[in-house]
């Protein structure tokens, strides 16, 4: 267990997210909705900018997570 799926299997769906990609690449703020621990991937939402507004489902591999921010108050 690395320490993104030790973080995703204890967030609450709902929580604003931003992860970091271990290629810089970053998501978010995203709403994170689910994991998976079998496959290791989480699946998030995230808003577009674009005009009307579109929601994008992300799925993300917690092998490739750099770092995970959310707020604790949540």
């Amino acid at each position: 267990m690395n320490f993104a799926d030790y973080i995703f299997r204890r967030l609450i769906p709902g929580t604003i997210i931003t992860v970091t990609m271990d290629s810089g690449n970053i998501i978010g703020p995203a709403i994170f909705t689910h994991y998976n621990p079998a496959t290791s991937i989480a699946v998030l939402e995230e808003e577009g900018t674009m005009s009307p507004p579109t929601n994008m489902i992300i799925n993300i591999g917690s092998s490739k997570v750099e770092s995970i921010m959310y707020d604790v108050s949540e």
